[in-house]
Formats: structure tokens, sequence, C-alpha cells
């Protein structure tokens, strides 16, 4: 289903408008297709705020190229979710970034691992090479029509914002619904079927890995291994036109064995790390990591400024929305201070807010507490299941 509330393309058609002549509209897209005159439109580029001052390239495909991509996805899913490794956790149907974490903190802790290698792909989405894709595609599909529609959308212009057309060479269809399941293919054959038959067979004794889009760990017992997965990833990586981010990748130690030397590192949002529990044992944390943490509020003091108009209770709704989204994704076990710092400081961002909207002081921390909870706004708390609960999730040794 597409959204009504989408943005249009470079045709300028909303979703609403395509709807308006559904039927006759559908039969046209359909005859273009079986007599090959379908062409993939410009797609339009608009930048968005990332956080920390940054823009995000958004890109908007045409109404009927998303109805295409809607289709192909279908098949493509069909085709490869059986192919796909159970240690490919990113967009997949059913699987998500929260249970990801949890099985790799599962295995961390009961696997030989010492050493750690986390690793995350420099522009990924953009430097993937389109014949590699097709090529790896024609592997599963005998139907060429099907994968040069496909390369169609990979080499569809972008229309910038300043009116100039870019001609991709490299890259994943910009903003395409096909794009995510493109790109898992892409790694399974790359990286993911790559260490599962060639790594494994060189490492001694566990190697725990999992990958979410392009960002993935390496686990390993000894520091030699490790050290020689990041090169051999380097070098691996670079057949397929790929390079390492190397200020977000590394060697980290990480142990039971001696918690003052272990490391930490950040997957997924969280940072984790070796701690031990009040009976004194051993255990693998995850903590929401401190910058995701500072984006969060710093996207809420936008919030409550581009609103600042309103009141607190036509805001309340959305509000609460906000914090159960953070509170059901870091809600893991271990993170509760983490939990309650977030809504620590949320609270203070908008007791601040409501204090300077008059020229006295309108609220003392006791009265602002009390219409919080009338409000109904959440409380932080943990939504994960011990993991011996899950009955969906597998813990996988490479």
């Amino acid at each position: 289903m597409l959204r009504r509330s989408a943005a249009s393309g470079t045709d300028g058609q909303s979703v609403a408008d395509y709807e308006s002549n559904l039927d006759a509209n559908l039969s046209d897209l359909l005859d273009r297709l079986i007599s090959k005159r379908y062409r993939a439109k410009l797609v339009r580029r608009k930048y968005i705020p990332k956080g920390g001052g940054k823009l995000r390239p958004l890109g908007i495909p045409a109404v009927e190229d998303k109805i295409v991509q809607m289709a192909a996805r279908r098949i493509l899913e069909a085709i490869y979710e059986a192919d796909f490794l159970e240690t490919n956790r990113g967009y997949r149907r059913g699987k998500g970034a929260r249970e990801a974490s949890q099985i790799l903190r599962e295995s961390l802790a009961t696997k030989k691992v010492n050493w750690v290698v986390e690793a995350d792909i420099k522009g990924f989405f953009n430097n993937l090479e389109h014949e590699k894709l097709l090529n790896m595609l024609r592997k599963r599909i005998d139907d060429e029509a099907f994968v040069r529609l496909i390369g169609k959308w990979l080499s569809a212009g972008v229309l910038e914002e300043d009116g100039a057309i870019l001609n991709p060479t490299t890259g994943t269809p910009q903003g395409g619904i096909v794009s995510s399941v493109l790109a898992n293919v892409y790694l399974h054959y790359a990286l993911d079927t790559r260490i599962e038959n060639e790594v494994k067979r060189k490492a001694y004794p566990d190697v725990v890995y999992l990958r979410y889009a392009d960002d993935f760990v390496c686990g390993f017992h000894r520091e030699s291994d490790a050290q020689r997965f990041l090169g051999w990833l380097r070098e691996q990586l670079a057949v397929y036109g790929l390079e390492l981010a190397e200020e977000k990748s590394g060697v980290v130690k990480f142990t039971r064995f001696n918690l003052k030397a272990s490391g930490r590192f950040t997957f997924l949002g969280f940072d984790f790390f070796w701690s031990a529990t009040r009976n004194g044992k051993q255990t693998v944390k995850r903590q929401t990591n401190r910058k995701k943490m500072n984006l969060a509020l710093q996207g809420m003091k936008q919030w409550i400024r581009i609103n600042r108009s309103r009141t607190l209770k036509q805001l309340a709704p959305i509000l609460r929305r906000k914090l159960l989204g953070h509170y059901n994704y870091y809600g893991v076990i271990g993170n509760s201070e983490s939990l309650g710092k977030f809504q620590y400081w949320t609270q203070h961002i908008i007791f601040k807010w409501l204090n300077r909207r008059s020229q006295r002081r309108s609220y003392n921390w006791t009265g602002f507490s009390q219409m919080w909870n009338t409000l109904g706004m959440p409380t932080p708390q943990v939504v994960e299941k011990p993991y011996r609960y899950q009955t969906n999730v597998e813990l996988f040794n490479v």
C-alpha cells in the first residue's frame, strides 16, 4: 500500500491523483510493461535534516514507479527469503533491529569470543556496482526482462533540488521500494556466503557474525583471527566496489576475563560491553548509545521549538507516541537506567518550554509532574522478554 500523503515525484502526480482514475491508469501501466514501453521516470531528490547539522538525501520516485517496484519487491522476497542466511537480520519480514541486538548479545555471552570486529561499509547504498548486482540476480532469475526492469531503476536519473540531473552509475534506486532487498542480495553474495564458506573454516573455535543492512559485527576467540578477518574484509569488499568506513570499523577486545581491559562497541544504537552483575557474575549488557540518546533529545527540542505556539495538551498525543517509540526500541533487559535518563531529560525540555511561555514561572516541578501523569505520559519500562522465552529467534554460530 502506498501512503496517500506521500510526496509526489518529478511528474507532480500524487497517490490521490493516481487513484482518481485508478483502473485506467493501471491498465495503461500494464500495457506498457507487457509491450516493454515502460520507462522509469526521474527520481526527485529532497534533502532532510539528519541530526548534527547534516542532511540526508531522500529519493522520491513517481507513483507508478513505486507501484511496479512494490510488485517487484514481492517477487524478489519470495525468491530470496529461502536463500538469505539467518545472520542477515535487516529489512526482512519478522526480523527487527531490537531482536537482532538480543541475538547478538546472547551469542557473545555464550560463545568463545574475546575479540570483536565492528564494521560499517562506506556509502554502501551509493556505491554497489550495477552490473555485479544484475549478474547476482541472474543466478536465481531466468527472466531477463525482469532483470532489465530492475536495471532501469538502477540507472534512472535523479533530479536535484537545483534542477541538475544526475545519472547514477552505481548504487541502489534512489528512494526505491526495492532498494532494501537489492542491498540484501548484494551483501548475501559479497559478504554473508563468503563468511560462511571461507571465514568459518579458518577461525577457531567460534565465529559469531550478524549483519543488519550495511552494519555488521564479527566475533572471534583469537585476536589473530580478528585482525586477519579485518584484512580479508577490506580485500573482499574491494572486489565488489566497496570499502570500509575506517572511522567506524576496527578490532575491539571484548572479554569476560578482564572487565577493565575489555572494551565496548556500538551496534544498532546500543553500546555492547561486559559487566558484572550484583551477584558477581559476568554478562554482556546493552546500553543506549550516548550519541543516539543526544540525537533523540535534540530531536525532541527541535520538535518543541517548531510547535512552541501550541499547548502541551495539544501536543500530548504526539509526545506519547514519541516516548513509546523510544521505550519500545530501547526497552531491553539491563537498560532501565538509560530509559530513565531519557524520560528525565525529556521532562526537563518540556518543563523549561512551559515556563518560558509566560513572564512568570508557570509550574513548579511538583505541579508539572502531576500534570505529566494526568496527561497519561508513558513510564519507561523494559518490554523485551528474556531470551529463553523467545520462540521465533535462533542462536547462531557461523
